[in-house]
């Protein structure tokens, strides 16, 4: 029996860094200029795995719980690796799905010198998953679920959703962007799936601008995180609680939304209130963006805890 098991995309990062990237910036954005045609050294290539489902499963493993992770990938290189890396980390791989016909996904990041980041994805066989590619009879007697990106795969979310409902599993969601288009299209109500917490960044948070009094009314908490400025969370219609981030020099910020989600859920789970499970988040999510890739600086449970002590 698995305490938590994670759903959503297993890639392999790829991280480029390079003196050669010029940030350029205007009153909306910011980009990463090339010189188009150019050839570029760069300072760092350095490959990860990472993905939703992984990043959150490795973390939920180095947090002590007995973790699974349903996620889907290809027969190959990448794959083999991704699993390797499961394997090391505790992680059971009994749900992953290997398909021959498929490629494992990957990422090409390109970080800046000020730890922000510019992604190129290609999510290949995690975008694949069909709703009989989801051990139900497994999910419904796990303690927690965690549900992250699964590229907008309707039919699947929405027999995941009965299945948790209809056990009443608790679970958490961190949706991506095809999925907040779903919910802004009107195909996925919050009044009909049984959310505990649901997790955005404030750019997410406004895609759903429409339907945000839905969520404040159907989901327990609402956990709104801004970058560098913090967050907040919003129990029923009200907002609960405001955490700062703090004066914290990122190296990557890749990862850091799933390990916030980790901290705060485990917290959760362990009955702190919101405060420290904003603490907790924020300290696994500080302790990440200070490594390149979504997974070193993840903090195991006695860590976390030395961290919140202090």
């Amino acid at each position: 029996m698995y305490e938590i098991i994670t759903i959503g995309s297993s890639l392999i990062d790829s991280f480029i860094k390079s003196s050669k990237f010029n940030l350029r910036s205007n009153s909306t954005n910011a980009e990463i200029c090339l010189i188009y045609g150019e050839k570029n050294e760069i300072d760092e290539y350095i490959l990860r795995t990472g993905g939703g489902g992984s990043n959150t499963a490795v973390g939920f493993a180095r947090m002590g719980y007995r973790t699974g992770v349903v996620t889907e990938l290809g027969s190959d290189a990448f794959a083999k690796i991704i699993l390797d890396d499961f394997r090391k980390e505790f992680v059971s791989t009994n749900m992953v799905i290997s398909e021959k016909q498929e490629k494992t996904g990957g990422s090409i990041i390109l970080v800046g010198t000020d730890g922000g980041r510019t992604v190129m994805v290609h999510r290949g066989a995690s975008s694949m998953l069909d709703p009989e590619d989801i051990p139900f009879e497994k999910i419904s007697i796990a303690d927690w679920v965690h549900i992250s990106s699964i590229a907008g795969r309707l039919k699947t979310l929405e027999r995941i959703f009965s299945a948790l409902k209809k056990t009443n599993v608790g679970f958490s969601w961190n949706p991506g962007k095809k999925e907040l288009a779903l919910i802004s299209e009107g195909k996925i109500d919050f009044k009909e799936i049984s959310c505990n917490l649901l997790f955005l960044n404030q750019e997410e948070w406004e895609l759903i601008k429409d339907k945000q009094k839905d969520a404040l009314y159907h989901v327990k908490q609402v956990i709104v995180t801004n970058g560098k400025k913090g967050g907040k969370v919003f129990a029923g219609e009200d907002e609960v609680a405001e955490f700062k981030s703090g004066e914290v020099k990122s190296v990557d910020d890749t990862g850091a939304g799933d390990a916030f989600a980790v901290g705060y859920v485990t917290a959760y789970l362990k009955g702190k209130i919101i405060s420290e499970c904003c603490e907790w988040g924020k300290n696994n999510s500080v302790s990440v963006i200070g490594q390149i890739g979504a997974k070193p600086g993840l903090l195991t449970l006695k860590q976390i805890k030395v961290h919140n002590s202090k």
